[in-house]
């Protein structure tokens, strides 16, 4: 995968568990001893941050023995990562390692599922994610939902245009809007435009306008359904979203619509993966 993720990023989640002392190792002296740090899965899951976990391992001085990269797939039981070192090492790298994958293995295997569930009914269909992740996880947090197969909506405020009814405050009624509008479309070429709506009716009023997609926010699915066939009589070409409380339980209505991206945030919160640790002395 190609993501990058600072040493500093890796520095503080290390920093949070010891900083600066293991007090039960130093007691124990356990720097006379060797051993060998393994992760192993207690169910299927998709792995995610293999790599930091790594880095994470030698910034601490153990050597990395084996590991599986992010976004494989690992069945119940299977050993995905090996390490070695000094004892007192290891027991510092322990648990900083382990609260990164459960983290966001756990992200990367709920994705799984619920890109799953949604291409069941419709294979082309995007699921996309937030930019209400949980502050401070960015970096991550978007590793994990593209390991699962999932994308974000709009990694920053830079990257996509997309109207609000916040920004229309500041919209004098309809006209104005279509000055807005044309002069977006001169102003960023390259840019799809989008409009977000709560409503079958001002939906389709905006698709007549000239919008490039149209966001559909907490709309049942049955209404999504129902904008899908009228907006596409109207321009073929549109592209619906659908936003706002999409979740695992109910992706399977929404995927059915034809609506062609999913929006999310379900994906960031949830269950940790379960990952047992072995630790084991070596000569």
């Amino acid at each position: 995968m190609s993501f990058y993720i600072p040493d500093y990023e890796l520095e503080k989640i290390i920093e949070e568990d010891i900083n600066p002392l293991d007090l039960t190792s130093q007691i124990m002296k356990l720097d006379r001893f060797n051993a060998k740090l393994a992760y192993k899965a207690r169910h299927d899951m998709v792995l995610c941050c293999t790599e930091e976990a790594e880095r994470i391992c030698k910034i601490l001085g153990l050597e990395v023995i084996s590991y599986k990269r992010t976004g494989s797939y690992v069945k119940e039981g299977e050993v995905f990562f090996e390490a070695k070192g000094r004892a007192d090492s290891v027991h510092l790298a322990w648990k900083s390692v382990l609260r990164l994958l459960e983290g966001y293995c756990g992200m990367a295997t709920r994705t799984y599922e619920f890109v799953t569930l949604a291409r069941k009914y419709n294979e082309n269909i995007n699921v996309v994610t937030t930019r209400k992740n949980l502050a401070g996880t960015k970096k991550p947090t978007i590793k994990a939902i593209v390991a699962g197969g999932a994308y974000p909506h709009r990694l920053g405020l830079s990257e996509t245009i997309l109207i609000f009814d916040e920004h229309l405050a500041f919209v004098d009624g309809d006209e104005e809007l279509k000055y807005v509008l044309k002069e977006m479309k001169a102003n960023a070429l390259e840019k799809k435009i989008g409009i977000e709506v709560d409503n079958f009716e001002t939906g389709i009023k905006y698709v007549k306008m000239g919008f490039d997609y149209i966001q559909l926010d907490k709309c049942d699915s049955k209404t999504v359904e129902k904008f899908v066939k009228a907006a596409k009589e109207i321009n073929p070409n549109i592209t619906i979203v659908a936003a706002g409380g999409i979740t695992i339980q109910n992706i399977e209505e929404y995927a059915k619509t034809g609506a062609e991206v999913i929006v999310t945030s379900a994906l960031y919160f949830g269950k940790a993966a379960d990952i047992k640790t072995i630790i084991e002395k070596i000569d």
